[in-house]
């Protein structure tokens, strides 16, 4: 099956990124623009580069999560994440 190609973006597609960038997921907003989620990232470090684009509220959910909730099934609740430690290597000394 062939691969779908994106079209390439233009001042509104930068536009309409820099507006809806906090709300939408880059999947979304690919999507609504018919461009690609890359060419979506691209835009956003782009912009980046020469102005502070608010933070991200929107968030894709965990579909694990998602799967839990719907079966009614209990979510354990971490403390603390735990630490690796790492053994490759040598020893540092003390």
């Amino acid at each position: 099956m062939a691969r779908k190609r994106s079209r390439p973006y233009t001042k509104e597609d930068v536009e309409f990124v820099h507006k809806h960038y906090a709300e939408m997921t880059a999947s979304e907003i690919a999507e609504k623009l018919g461009i690609s989620k890359f060419q979506v990232s691209k835009i956003v470090s782009e912009l980046r580069k020469y102005i502070d684009l608010p933070k991200k509220t929107a968030k894709r959910p965990n579909p694990i999560l998602e799967y839990l909730k719907s079966k009614g099934l209990p979510i354990k609740e971490s403390n603390e994440k735990t630490k690796k430690t790492s053994t490759r290597g040598r020893k540092k000394k003390s």
